[in-house]
């Protein structure tokens, strides 16, 4: 039950049960419990209570393992009574307290704990108000201190006396025992259902093979359940694997035989020349045909679990060949998978190496594209200064000759000028000579003598 099925309960506070053998009798009734744990009622700050509930018990956990649960505190509880709410597979538990101080002690010190060290079910424990019998049955209901029936334990045949002989425990059969007795039982099944109360339930019987459900056969040597030869024969088929020859019929007393195809309920052996008869429901058999009947029923049964037994080792050492098939074919896998698993890890070190390789090359690489993009960077802007002083020094150049042209003209010129005057001197003209530029302008005037 999770957590938000317990809250359910605290807020509607009841829960419906059931008990009883349901081929016999059963009780149905709601359990109260107090909407909210925390107000319980106190009185002197001890709970008043003096019930308490065992919630979700899960089925494996046995009445045996509940009592071994709560034996340190066996002292203060009278009665156990187990219940199911209707959950597959779980079930509940009723704690009735002598004191309401008892009842508190209990919650404290099992609440929320887990019931062994080996799983995780924890014990959730709730305070009960009052339990309601819906539908009552005779002693089902917790009897009043008043007016007190004691029945006797069917285990030990003392009177169940809680007082005295310790915690009354009542199964979901509704069947009542001492703790100790009860504890001692090897299996689950209770021991007055089984050999009182337990007719078969035909309807939930079934063919182990298919859905059928009527004229069922069970084997006598494993129990099997099978149909008969008006279904799918699957009972004449477990006969022919395994050699159980003797299946008696669900419901009624009769007893096939396969290896005769016979019935053999009602037949016994003449003692004066050995031959099969039939006897009837009323017939009369002495001592010696008793004897015989149980002779040949101790022969037939030996030969039977011989039989049973010479199956079953087969059956024990086909399925122990399988489990070593596999269990060298699991060999197998596991070795080359660690073989697989070394392979990888021999290539997983190389590529690591690898890596580290390639990461140093890389590292490098990029040291190197790094200076390269610097140096790029600064031809660059070396270039583009050379370019912007190329264009300057280009202008000043221009300049230049544009200046020494003007200069040669200026030269050139001049010179005229002075070869003129050289020859108008020689000719000996008293003039003044003007000395022209070639744009016309003045250079020199002078006098010729």
């Amino acid at each position: 039950m999770n957590i938000s099925e317990l809250c359910d309960i605290e807020r509607c506070g009841e829960i419906s049960f059931y008990s009883g053998n349901p081929t016999v009798e059963t009780t149905e009734g709601i359990i109260h419990i107090y909407k909210n744990q925390r107000e319980v009622p106190r009185c002197d700050g001890m709970v008043t209570s003096t019930m308490l509930c065992f919630f979700s018990v899960p089925s494996h956990i046995t009445v045996k393992d509940l009592l071994r649960f709560i034996s340190p505190m066996r002292n203060v509880i009278e009665e156990l009574r187990i219940v199911k709410d209707g959950t597959p597979n779980r079930y509940m538990a009723l704690l009735k307290f002598r004191t309401p101080e008892d009842t508190d002690h209990f919650y404290d010190a099992y609440n929320s704990t887990c019931y062994n060290t080996l799983e995780q079910e924890v014990c959730q424990l709730m305070y009960v108000s009052h339990v309601e019998i819906t539908h009552p049955s005779i002693g089902v209901a917790f009897p009043t201190k008043d007016l007190r029936e004691l029945p006797s334990c069917p285990v030990c045949l003392e009177r169940l006396d809680e007082p005295v002989q310790g915690i009354l425990t009542t199964i979901l059969c509704n069947h009542t025992f001492h703790d100790g007795c009860i504890s001692q039982v090897e299996d689950t099944i209770c021991p007055v259902c089984r050999y009182v109360q337990s007719p078969e339930i035909l309807a939930d019987s079934q063919c182990a093979d298919c859905d059928i459900r009527q004229n069922l056969w069970i084997c006598l040597i494993c129990g099997h359940v099978g149909c008969g030869r008006y279904g799918q024969k699957h009972a004449q088929l477990h006969f022919e694997e395994t050699g159980h020859t003797f299946a008696l019929e669900l419901g009624k007393t009769l007893v096939w035989d396969y290896a005769d195809d016979a019935y053999v309920h009602r037949l016994a052996v003449n003692h004066e020349d050995g031959k099969l008869v039939q006897l009837g429901p009323n017939s009369e058999s002495g001592s010696k045909k008793l004897d015989l009947i149980t002779m040949e029923f101790s022969a037939i049964l030996t030969s039977q679990l011989e039989s049973q037994r010479a199956y079953f080792e087969s059956q024990l050492d086909s399925v122990t060949t399988q489990s070593n098939e596999r269990l060298e074919e699991m060999e197998s896998r596991v070795e080359s998978a660690l073989s697989a698993a070394r392979t990888a890890e021999d290539k997983l070190s190389e590529i690591i190496k690898e890596n580290g390789v390639i990461s140093r090359k890389l590292q490098q690489a990029t040291s190197l594209a790094q200076r390269l993009q610097k140096d790029l960077e600064e031809e660059r802007a070396l270039n583009k200064s050379l370019l912007i002083n190329e264009k300057t020094w280009r202008e000043r150049t221009e300049q230049a000759e544009s200046e020494a042209k003007t200069a040669r003209e200026e030269c050139r010129e001049l010179l005229l000028n002075l070869e003129l005057r050289d020859k108008l001197k020689e000719i000996g003209t008293n003039e003044e000579v003007i000395f022209l530029y070639t744009d016309g302008t003045v250079l020199k005037r002078s006098s010729i003598v």
